[in-house]
């Protein structure tokens, strides 16, 4: 999922990942916060391809 989407879905949701998006948002700015989502995401799957694994969001 894209960076801007997964702040405008986060608005919706109560998982870890998106409270942190939220937050960023209000503290950092929309802009700040969709660079810093994107580059979160890119370390996600960077890690998943470099282990093998399977990333699953566990909700809280």
């Amino acid at each position: 999922m894209g960076a801007r989407a997964v702040l405008a879905l986060a608005a919706q949701r109560e998982d870890r990942i998106s409270r942190w998006a939220r937050a960023l948002a209000v503290r950092r700015g929309y802009w700040r916060a969709v660079i810093a989502v994107a580059a979160k995401n890119a370390r996600l799957a960077w890690a998943c391809l470099a282990r093998g694994d399977t990333f699953e969001l566990i909700s809280d």
